[in-house]
């Protein structure tokens, strides 16, 4: 009984030469104008996402260097002949002079060593040998090591090719030896123009099935960029469908995948705010066996369509979509809003990551969908939501501070009694630059006389000090200003601490020119403590911790008052840790 010989399509249609290379000219002519001007390096690093060709290339790289009879393209560039006996002997992979190493099992210290023993000898039969390390991330750090003074000064007639889908986890020691070539995910024009000539040639022998375009279009979707995921599919759906021709509703069915038609009409019930339509559109798909993580992930892949085209309505040449399609949801999305498209992107790809560890994925799936069938309503509920959670915890913030106990001031007794009228304690008079008319004579003299603008000399006193330094004005809350006599303006204050801080060079300065601002003839600025026997007032106590906090709070208090601070701490958070002038 004979063995049918067989072969996959991904096998069989291999490109066998660089023409055939589809999808990575860019890799293709530069390789060929390297041999054409026979400046060929010593080693190579082949990376990008599976299935774009990085082991084929690197088998055409070995069979153009070991070709008897290269022959010239299109373009005029050397390629493979196909005819000598090295390119049949490498097609038939019986080649000796070709070594593939698969580093994902033989990833360590020793199988790099045998490698090295067998590298010293020369080719048994073409020009070149040729070493494969396909998966080379997979090596370890000491092959590495092992691996980097081979690769730096290699025996002549010696090449190698390194290839890998993770170029990042190769050491940079290793890539700056090489000549790196970076292949992309190849159009999916590209692979579906590819897979109607497969079929082609294969239903000509009457046994593989008819496709239709459709379908082949969706198998090139799903191959994400990768030949190789495209022709497996291609030979899967082959293999178990018996109707001819293969049509869109059969490869839909074995991909799992959602026709363009059903995320047409999931999306119009949500751009429409059908929220019955959506349910039911919904649950039919569950009917059908389609799992919550299928239907987002195809939905996000529509969704970003649509987010695009709204944007750049020219954009469908990076989209690669069929021209019908392109101007369907254009006109879909023509009035809706970006900051909308935008915003469902965004929540059906965090549902996505939930999905995958939720309880109840349908549930999850059918929330979101129905909150972006609500339209702007949930986007402009989340923001007040937000604005009130924000103020909410502003409010917070100001009822701790208020509910702090402050200490009472200690009891004193007046120097001079306290007239009826005022609500301020006692305060002198006070002379102007300008003439001025006496006080009545029936007036105390420890009161302040209206004047005909009805200002406050004192108040004015303590606008100054509150325009110069913060500080300052918070000290002077609980201090009493007397009538300045003989250029000498004093104050009464009966905290130690205060009093102190009051006495300091710069403070005493800022309250003289204040003075000088508001009185006029004031030479000097006396701080007097009640009970103090000199002039020096002592630092502050363990008994006046209340009075310091107290005073820090009320300076605190002064600063949240003004606006900008008050927004940055709204917007940062954080707090006030200390106050400098």
């Amino acid at each position: 009984m004979s063995v049918p010989n067989r072969q996959n399509l991904y096998r069989k249609y291999r490109p066998q030469r660089f023409s055939e290379l589809s999808g990575q000219e860019h890799i293709s002519r530069t390789i060929q104008a390297a041999v054409a001007s026979d400046r060929i390096s010593h080693a190579y690093m082949f990376s990008g996402p599976r299935g774009t060709g990085k082991t084929s290339a690197a088998r055409l790289l070995a069979k153009i260097l070991n070709c008897q009879n290269l022959e010239k393209d299109a373009s005029g560039l050397p390629d493979c002949c196909r005819v000598c006996d090295n390119c049949r002997r490498i097609e038939e992979m019986n080649f000796m002079d070709i070594i593939e190493i698969d580093a994902a099992s033989n990833n360590g210290v020793e199988d790099i060593r045998q490698m090295r023993e067998k590298v010293k000898y020369r080719p048994a039969e073409g020009r070149y040998k040729i070493y494969i390390i396909d998966e080379v991330h997979m090596l370890s750090g000491s092959a590495f090591n092992a691996f980097l003074k081979t690769l730096e000064e290699p025996p002549p007639n010696v090449i190698f090719v390194l290839a890998t889908t993770d170029p990042q986890k190769v050491p940079a020691t290793i890539i700056s030896r090489c000549q790196c070539f970076d292949f992309h995910s190849v159009s999916r024009r590209t692979i579906q123009a590819r897979l109607e000539e497969i079929v082609k040639l294969e239903s000509a022998d009457g046994i593989f099935p008819v496709f239709e375009t459709e379908a082949l279009a969706m198998i090139a979707e799903c191959a994400q960029g990768g030949f190789r995921d495209g022709l497996s599919l291609l030979d899967q759906i082959a293999s178990s469908i018996s109707e001819q021709p293969v049509k869109l509703d059969h490869v839909l069915k074995l991909t799992r995948r959602l026709s363009y038609t059903t995320l047409k009409e999931i999306t119009g019930a949500v751009f429409a705010h059908d929220l019955g339509t959506l349910v039911k559109l919904l649950h039919e798909l569950y009917s059908l066996g389609y799992e919550p993580l299928t239907i987002g992930r195809d939905l996000l892949e529509y969704l970003r369509r649509c987010m695009i085209l709204k944007i750049d309505g020219e954009a469908n040449q990076l989209l690669d979509l069929p021209a019908e399609q392109a101007t369907e949801i254009k006109a879909q999305v023509a009035d809706l809003q970006v900051r909308y498209l935008i915003g469902s992107v965004s929540r059906v790809e965090r549902a996505l990551l939930n999905i995958r560890s939720s309880f109840q994925a349908r549930v999850l799936l059918e929330s979101e969908l129905i909150r972006l069938g609500l339209g702007d309503e949930i986007f402009a509920s989340e923001a007040v939501e937000k604005r009130i959670e924000q103020l909410e915890q502003k409010v917070a913030a100001l009822r701790k501070i208020a509910a702090r106990p402050v200490a009472a001031a200690p009891a004193r007794e007046p120097a001079v009694p306290a007239p009826p009228l005022p609500a301020r304690p006692a305060l002198s008079s006070v002379p102007s630059r300008n003439f001025a008319p006496p006080p009545p004579p029936h007036m105390p003299d420890n009161v302040v006389p209206m004047t005909v603008r009805q200002t406050d000399p004192v108040a004015d006193f303590r606008s100054a000090v509150a325009r110069r330094s913060n500080v300052c004005q918070a000290l002077l809350v609980n201090a009493r200003v007397k009538k300045p006599e003989g250029g000498t303006l004093t104050i009464v204050i009966e905290q130690a601490f205060a009093a102190g801080k009051l006495k300091e060079a710069k403070n005493m300065s800022l309250l003289l020119e204040a003075a000088k601002d508001v009185f006029g003839a004031v030479e000097t600025v006396k701080i007097h403590v009640p009970g103090a026997t000199s002039d020096n007032v002592p630092p502050p106590q363990a008994d006046h911790r209340e009075q310091i906090a107290r005073l820090d709070e009320q300076a605190r208090q002064k600063l949240l008052q003004k606006p900008s601070i008050a927004d940055a701490i709204d917007i940062f958070g954080g707090e006030i840790v200390d106050l400098e002038e």
